[in-house]
């Protein structure tokens, strides 16, 4: 998958289904004000007025209708997408789904926690909120926000228990290809104008029942023939608007659902996974129904249906068709055979048992050198793979329990926060200690303390992971307390005077997921030339964190320039002085970085691939590198996998 290629697709999709539903909502409109104008004719028309003279003099009245139809869509639409404000929690909840707390002692529960947890790292995104549709028996889950750093990923209680561990993670990764292709935000778009055109029928539906209650030979009920006829009108308009607002939410979310398991197989490297959850889907008895009344509103956003929906409406392929395109050799008379293993047995156990307990290895420290084309970080992107997974799974089960349980508590993890902006050296750290004790006082500090410690046993790989694990509960916090945190951990960075690349790595990473802006969907491209100050300014904060000596800095300052336009080359002399940075770099850099980060997709891959030049014109990528890459990319919109060599993992 190509993420920049799909993010485009996913905002060309977006428009394309705005003019679509633009459309249909200007055909409902015309035929309200028809149906409207026709019953306005009939009562008023004296004399046999020609239907020709009376549009000349009701023209102003009947453009007032078509107006005040659209309004009421537009109205009706806007508040179902201001329902939706908090994204995907407001919708799991609605479905009525549970959150699944941090520390659950439930099996199955924390199997989906870990399964989650360990994609979230090795897809590098922050870690999504996990919730359970309890009631639900049926096989299905779904995953929604407006962006990865929001996003909430929700499996049925029939999913858990009827799924085993490999299944599990082909339908988790099935939903994190929604999130990393960009179809969760169009998925709650899909939700206002299909509500904003419904609200006519029900317009129509009251209609009948008010004037139901009014007796025909009464004053009142002598125009309720054409009243009713009216109503009968809305209703059917109504009707067919909602059709073909399904028939293009269905056009569009077929292809998409095929896409998504195509992922879930190149993420986990496990076809058998993801066809082995359709099985099941298509041998139960409950299948992938949901009770849930909104379930066929949701449809599109859903694993696999959530209701009996007729084909030509339906949101999904043929459960079987999606089956052997994942497992060509089926059978379908493999279906009777299944069995569902009962809660609680097979797998679970192996969850928690030597998960956390201490390091089980070490993943190669700072400076490993591996090669990687310069093509090959843009086409990571967004996308992970096997060997991602599992280099995720031995960052995740190798944590210090201390690390994992502040990582996902509300009141450690701001602590744990601070304690991994720490300086190593012993000084500096000091000046950072008698700030936070005068913030936080002394047993706060002695909790940051502690988890300084542990940090100082663990590799420089496991500092993001943490990060990414800690979000869920850092976004618990109330605005202005993160807001506080967020200032304090600025002033951390720079207690010591010197400010380190991870300290600022850190702080742009974790602004970044904690007050994520709305994306752009429409960008417009520059010419590099208009950007080459920012562009300098990136490329030398690069090059010269992420190599000792300056003949190889110029060197890959220079490659990096050339590749995005040979025009922005700079003279080695003039390489050199970009390089000598000055004490306020990372405010110039932010500066740069604000502006960079409205590129287009398309531009944007082109920068990442050109940073990446940079960072592999002497073979390796470091650390400092990898880290200073991850910022770039969360400026860009765009998750990178961890980029540390697999050699040494255990699994």
């Amino acid at each position: 998958m190509d993420f920049f290629a799909a993010q485009d697709h996913s905002r060309r999709q977006s428009r394309r289904l705005l003019w679509l539903y633009s459309l249909a909502v200007l055909a409902v409109v015309l035929a309200v004000t028809a149906i409207l104008g026709a019953a306005w004719y009939a009562l008023t028309a004296q004399g046999g007025v020609a239907p020709a003279d009376w549009l000349r003099q009701n023209g102003d009245a009947l453009l007032l209708i078509a107006i005040g139809t659209a309004g009421l869509i537009g109205l009706a639409a806007a508040f179902r997408l201001l329902s939706l404000r908090d994204g995907g929690e407001r919708i799991a909840r609605e479905l009525g789904g549970s959150e699944v707390p941090a520390g659950t002692d439930e099996l199955l529960q924390r199997r989906l926690r870990n399964v989650v947890e360990e994609m979230a790292i090795a897809s590098g995104i922050p870690v999504p909120r996990v919730f359970v549709l309890e009631r639900e028996e049926g096989i299905n889950a779904f995953a929604a926000g407006y962006r990865a750093e929001e996003a909430v990923v929700a499996v049925t209680r029939g999913a858990l228990e009827a799924l085993d561990r490999d299944q599990l993670q082909g339908v988790v990764a099935h939903e994190f290809s929604h999130i990393l292709n960009g179809d969760m935000r169009l998925n709650i778009q899909l939700l206002g104008p299909l509500f904003g055109i419904m609200i006519i029928g029900h317009v129509g539906r009251l209609v009948l029942r008010s004037t139901g209650r009014v007796r025909v030979g009464s004053r009142r009920g002598r125009g309720q023939p054409l009243i009713l006829l009216v109503a009968a009108g809305l209703v059917v308009v109504g009707l067919v608007g909602v059709w073909s607002a399904r028939l293009i939410r269905a056009a569009v979310s077929r292809q998409r659902e095929y896409l998504a398991d195509a992922s879930a197989v190149q993420f986990t490297r496990q076809p058998a996974g993801i066809a082995g959850a359709l099985k099941k889907i298509a041998a139960l008895a409950a299948g992938s129904r949901l009770r849930a009344a909104d379930a066929e509103e949701v449809s599109h956003m859903l694993f696999a249906p959530g209701a009996g929906i007729a084909r030509l409406f339906a949101t999904h392929p043929p459960l079987l068709e999606r089956i052997r395109r994942l497992d060509p050799a089926f059978d379908p008379r493999e279906l009777e055979q299944l069995e569902t293993p009962a809660p609680g047995t097979g797998d679970e156990a192996g969850e928690t048992t030597g998960a956390w307990a201490g390091l089980t290895g070490e993943l190669p420290a700072a400076e490993a050198a591996f090669g990687l084309a310069p093509s090959a970080v843009p086409a990571r992107a967004g996308e992970a793979g096997e060997a991602e997974l599992r280099i995720a799974r031995h960052l995740h089960r190798s944590l210090p329990a201390p690390l994992y349980e502040a990582a996902h508590s509300r009141r450690a993890a701001p602590l744990l926060l601070l304690a991994l902006a720490l300086h190593p050296d012993a000084e500096p750290r000091a000046g950072q200690f008698t700030l936070l004790a005068g913030q936080l006082g002394r047993e706060r500090l002695a909790r940051i303390e502690e988890y300084s410690a542990l940090l100082s046993r663990l590799g420089p790989q496991y500092r993001l992971a943490l990060l990414d694990l800690a979000f869920p509960a850092l976004r618990e916090r109330p605005e202005p307390e993160l807001d506080y945190f967020l200032e304090l951990l600025g002033r951390v960075v720079e207690a010591d005077g010197v400010l380190q690349l991870f300290e600022y790595c850190l702080s742009r990473i974790a602004a970044a997921g904690l007050r994520p802006g709305r994306p752009t969907t429409l960008r417009r491209p520059r010419p590099w030339p208009q950007l080459q100050a920012e562009l300098q300014t990136a490329f030398a904060a690069l090059a010269a964190h992420g190599h000792r000596h300056s003949d190889a800095a110029v060197a890959a300052l220079r490659a990096g320039l050339a590749a995005l336009d040979p025009s922005l080359t700079p003279s080695p002399d003039a390489a050199l002085a970009l390089l000598r940075l000055e004490p306020g770099w990372h405010r110039a850099l932010d500066a740069a970085l604000d502006r960079l980060g409205t590129l287009p997709a398309a531009q944007a891959r082109e920068l990442l691939a050109a940073l990446t030049v940079a960072a592999t014109e002497d073979g390796r990528i470091t650390v400092a590198e990898s880290e200073l890459l991850r910022v770039f990319c969360a400026v860009l919109g765009c998750p990178l996998p961890p980029l540390y060599a697999a050699a040494g993992t255990q699994d």
